[in-house]
């Protein structure tokens, strides 16, 4: 099993960040792996989304059911897989509202692949992107908040 923890701190709030995360349709604007991205069910606290990606020239779908919890500065996003080349994906994105000024933006990310012949070439380089997610998002917010 893989596990991916990244963070960090930026000048956005984590209401921002959270909505750039949530907008899984415009994923393929600047994740260039992701093909496409798609929300398939949604309701207040949750939805369903997926992507198709291509990596290491695989091209794979995936989809997780997202659900969204608040606790004063603190709201976290658990994720669940729903479906997809996975045998187990489950992961957390933490968004801490700082009271002065800014966030901390966090991943924790767990998967392993089903296909042994598939999982050797997709898990190398899903754990590549998986350890960048974070920065590519902090760098989208830097364009669209800018």
């Amino acid at each position: 099993m893989s596990e991916i923890i990244k963070s960090a701190i930026v000048p956005h709030a984590s209401e921002q960040m959270l909505n750039l995360v949530n907008d899984v349709e415009r994923y393929p604007e600047f994740l260039k792996w992701c093909k496409h991205g798609y929300v398939s069910e949604r309701s207040d606290q949750q939805y369903v989304a997926g992507m198709k990606i291509k990596v290491s020239g695989i091209k794979v779908e995936f989809a997780t059911k997202n659900t969204i919890e608040r606790d004063g500065d603190l709201t976290i996003m658990y994720m669940s897989l729903v479906s997809g080349p996975f045998r187990r994906m489950t992961g957390e994105w933490h968004f801490l509202q700082f009271p002065e000024f800014g966030s901390k933006v966090e991943l924790q990310l767990q998967y392993e692949v089903k296909s042994q012949v598939l999982g050797r070439m997709f898990t190398k380089s899903f754990d590549q992107i998986a350890g960048h997610l974070v920065n590519d998002f902090v760098t989208r917010a830097g364009v669209v908040y800018a």
